[in-house]
């Protein structure tokens, strides 16, 4: 079925943008600036126009900041900080993303590679479909963050409409997206303040799904790889274990061995590549996270029971900013954890083919590729920490240990 996908395309210089799982992707990778068949002209201009419009964020939420420690007003200062690390994760994403992009090349050329070399073969549907898989994940991600981009920035404009709709005496109290010093006056200048948020807003949505899109779907290809390989090795014992006789038998099966442990090699490469491309940017990602997450659980909880009767609008608005961010960091633990099962499922693989049957010195290669496919291959931040869903449910105790403690302070 998969073959179907370079039937326009006979000759070899197809680009990942021609495979379905990758077409969305190719544009929102050209619509941030990081598009590896992008001109260098074209990618410094996005690139500085997304870093130009985070930082017209930070300077209203760094002069809000300064002004609640003046007046010494917790609550507005709390309130600054998820913005505050909402930015900076966004601009981690994409200057990592761009710092890297000789590495993201490599890691581009050699998914153009596999899909070249597989799509002759009957391997082909493997890929197929845990990428598949990877693609549905990323959509998935992408559509959920735009709907709760959508849901945060209408909420200011509640008040307009039921003033319309529904109206009373007096005119209904408007909120802006975020409540940030811009140092006018917010009711006279409520509209290009509610715009700026608004862009500043969907800068950092795009940054955020482009990046962990392609990242998600990045991992699933190496799931995919060592997945063809795990198949590999089983044809190769299973077919020819019965039938080996004569010396060319034996050689024959031995140089489809070697076919599988290059395999095998070349989905650990793939693999490092990422990890190494990605280590540094998820350990501040991290960090920035899991503060994120207890000063947001501290204001949710402030707003639902302080201020519970009249802000139930500013409520639901720092609810679904918690949940974003829970989001995010699931999200971006569910691809370690699969490349985790599928570089493990390899050994397991192994040890369920005919090994037994197979010459001795084939089964000296298998042992020693077992032992390697026994280390899971594991997305870390810093090498700190495994990106998977066990830790994934530690950061979030830890996040409310942060929050249990924020809020002793608070009172």
């Amino acid at each position: 079925m998969s073959l179907k996908v370079f039937q326009k395309n006979d000759d070899l210089n197809f680009i990942p943008g021609e495979i379905p799982y990758y077409s969305t992707l190719t544009k929102y990778l050209i619509l941030v600036g990081q598009h590896p068949q992008q001109s260098n002209l074209s990618r410094k201009t996005i690139l500085t126009i997304l870093l130009i419009s985070l930082i017209s964020l930070l300077v209203p939420s760094f002069i809000t900041i300064t002004t609640s420690f003046r007046d010494k007003d917790m609550d507005a200062g709390l309130e600054c900080v998820p913005i505050l690390v909402t930015i900076l994760v966004s601009v981690i994403k994409i200057v990592n993303l761009n710092a890297n992009r000789e590495q993201f090349r490599t890691i581009y050329e050699l998914v153009v590679e596999e899909w070249r070399s597989l799509r002759q073969t009957d391997k082909i549907h493997v890929l197929d479909d845990i990428s598949g898989q990877g693609s549905k994940v990323a959509q998935l991600y992408r559509s959920t963050l735009i709907t709760f981009l959508v849901f945060f920035a209408l909420l200011p404009m509640m008040p307009l409409f039921l003033d319309v709709i529904l109206p009373l005496n007096e005119t209904r109290l408007r909120q802006q997206v975020f409540r940030l010093e811009y140092l006018v006056n917010g009711d006279k200048y409520f509209y290009p303040i509610y715009f700026h948020s608004v862009w500043t807003s969907v800068t950092i949505v795009i940054i955020i799904t482009t990046v962990d899109s392609f990242y998600m779907v990045l991992s699933h290809h190496a799931c995919g790889l060592f997945a063809i390989c795990g198949n590999e090795i089983k044809q190769a014992t299973n077919s020819t274990a019965e039938n080996i006789h004569n010396i060319v038998e034996k050689r024959a099966m031995y140089q489809q061995l070697k076919k599988c442990i290059m395999s095998h090699k070349r989905a650990i490469h793939f693999y490092e590549l990422i990890d190494d491309m990605n280590r540094n940017s998820f350990l501040l990602q991290l960090g920035m996270n899991m503060i994120g997450i207890s000063v947001t659980s501290v204001q949710t909880f402030i707003y639902q029971t302080v201020m519970n009767l009249n802000r139930r609008a500013e409520a639901f608005r720092i609810g679904l900013f918690l949940v974003a961010q829970q989001f995010h960091l699931l999200f971006n633990s569910l691809p370690g954890q699969r490349l985790v099962d599928h570089s493990l499922q390899l050994a397991q693989n192994i040890y369920d083919s005919e090994w037994y049957r197979t010459p001795v010195r084939i089964q000296k290669l298998l042992i020693i590729m077992q032992m390697r496919s026994g280390i899971p291959c594991t997305l870390t931040a810093g090498g700190l920490y495994d990106m998977n869903i066990q830790n994934f449910g530690m950061i979030f105790k830890t996040c409310m240990s942060y929050f249990t403690m924020l809020m002793s302070l608070r009172e």
